[in-house]
């Protein structure tokens, strides 16, 4: 029998010791982990040792049953301690850092040592032989990889995956008809996350077999496709040049890889077109796809082309004029009535401009006018440290100038045109008498510029001594728009 000064017993000790240390020390301090097992497996081999156990030999004390049996107890698990301990710390040392996020390689390597771990003790500690013993698991195998023969399937096919790396934790993936991220790669299945917040799990078979189209390779581009179809009584140059500075109108679409323009093909009752460009991160996706369809749509209206459902009779419109409904699209307007928008829409003039010309600057007399954008694209751009930088693209229906013609407040920004433009202009002495009839109306002006001027780097460039508080802005618009058309609010 064991003694208090036996090996056996303080053997077990130990593997007790070790299994309730290990239990409630914090998961995730994985350098004091290895450390407390690394300390263990060193205190169980010298205590084996010192007392005759040598895992490397039969156990000792065949004569004494249960201490015999604790020998081979203590043997065998010192073999699985030591296979552990080389898992871990091969996991650390030698498999490359991106295998440590996948729960595969760390599963099929972690049963490789311990395999091997288990013959070792089979062989050294129980003293069986190993030969008939694997012959005897080869048969097991074969019927037991018949009998899982689907599941070893996904095995090998994760096995592929992983070592082929076509997409990784965290990528957004299209596995066949699923879209998702990837949040797990385990040995039987891939897991995604898709856009409705549920976890699709697919096997690594029909992974392996189907389509992978991974979003996030390349790191720098990432491609949008957006289809319009379009009567087929329009001209397909003048769609193709819309949709074109459509896709320039885009700031977030990158220059290179250009934008691609073209027809994909025509049926009966309509021609589709294809926008297909480039974002520089994934995340910018979804948001500069909307933006596309909102600018095309503009554009497309500025050269009187409307979207329409093309599988009904096209509707009979009255006729809008285009000079007022650029008006209606301006902030400060939106409380004018039906009659005053015509009054002012009268007195716009229009003007053109080639690539490259400036359409808007402070430096002259054009900063105290409104100028909104009909047709074309523009950037407005600020000077800084001897360079330019970029504030926004304008489309057909952005204005520039709202500040300058109510409080008569010249900004820093100039304006510039990227393709041919169309630009009509609003001259202070038109807004003068709508204003003198209507104060309110003045005030309502005021109070829109003023709320939107934050998040609209082009509104207004108020001086360093404005108080920006609501009611100090507020007051600082009226008074310039009392100046500026001599008015008494």
């Amino acid at each position: 029998m064991p003694t208090l000064t036996d090996g056996v017993l303080y053997g077990l000790g130990i593997l007790v010791l070790d299994f309730l240390v290990w239990r409630f020390m914090d998961s995730k301090s994985e350098q004091g982990r290895l450390a407390l097992r690394a300390l263990m497996f060193g205190l169980s081999t010298y205590v084996l040792f010192s007392s005759g156990m040598n895992p490397l030999r039969a156990a000792p004390w065949p004569d004494e049953p249960l201490r015999h049996l604790l020998a081979q107890v203590l043997e065998v698990v010192w073999w699985l301690q030591g296979a552990r301990l080389v898992t871990i710390v091969l996991d650390r040392t030698v498999l490359p850092e991106s295998w440590h996020k996948e729960r595969l390689f760390q599963d099929v390597f972690g049963a490789l040592v311990f395999l091997a771990a288990a013959v070792g003790a089979i062989a050294f500690v129980l003293q069986l032989p190993v030969r008939g013993l694997l012959a005897t698991s080869g048969a097991l195998a074969v019927v037991l990889g018949l009998a899982i023969q689907s599941t070893l399937n996904d095995v090998f096919s994760g096995v592929v995956l992983n070592a082929t790396q076509p997409f990784r934790l965290g990528d957004w993936v299209t596995v066949g008809d699923v879209e998702g991220k990837v949040v797990e790669s385990n040995w039987r299945a891939t897991s995604l996350l898709n856009g409705q917040g549920n976890i699709v799990v697919i096997p690594n078979s029909v992974a392996a077999r189907t389509n992978i189209v991974n979003a996030n390779q390349p790191m720098h581009t990432h491609g949008i496709s957006v289809m319009l179809p379009v009567e087929p009584s329009v001209r397909p140059a003048l769609v193709l040049e819309a949709l074109s500075n459509a896709a320039r109108s885009a700031s977030d679409v990158l220059g290179e890889p250009q934008p691609i323009v073209s027809v994909r093909r025509a049926t009966n009752d309509a021609i589709e077109y294809e926008i297909v460009c480039y974002v520089g991160e994934l995340g910018k996706k979804i948001a500069v796809r909307n933006e596309l369809f909102d600018l095309a749509h503009r554009h497309l209206q500025s050269r009187g082309v409307v979207l329409r459902p093309l599988s009904v009779p096209e509707p009979v419109i009255a006729g809008v004029d285009e000079r007022q409904s650029l008006l209606r699209n301006v902030l400060i307007f939106r409380t004018l009535e039906d009659d005053e928008i015509a009054e002012l829409a009268g007195q716009l003039t229009r003007h053109e401009f080639d690539i490259a010309e400036i359409i808007y600057t402070a430096a002259d007399e054009s900063g105290h006018e409104l100028h909104i954008l009909a047709r074309g694209v523009a950037k407005a751009i600020v000077s800084k440290d001897g360079g330019e930088i970029e504030l926004r693209r304008l489309a057909p229906g952005d204005s520039i100038g709202q500040s300058g013609i109510l409080a008569g407040v010249r900004t820093a920004v100039v304006v510039r045109a990227l393709t041919r433009a169309t630009v009509f202009r609003l001259d202070k002495s038109a807004l003068t008498p709508v204003l003198a009839r209507r104060p309110e109306v003045a005030k309502e002006m005021c109070r829109l510029l003023s709320e939107h001027h934050a998040s609209e780097e082009m509104l207004l460039a108020s001086p360093v001594n404005v108080d920006e508080s609501a009611g100090g802005l507020l007051q600082w618009i009226r008074d310039g728009v009392k100046r500026f058309h001599e008015l008494a609010l």
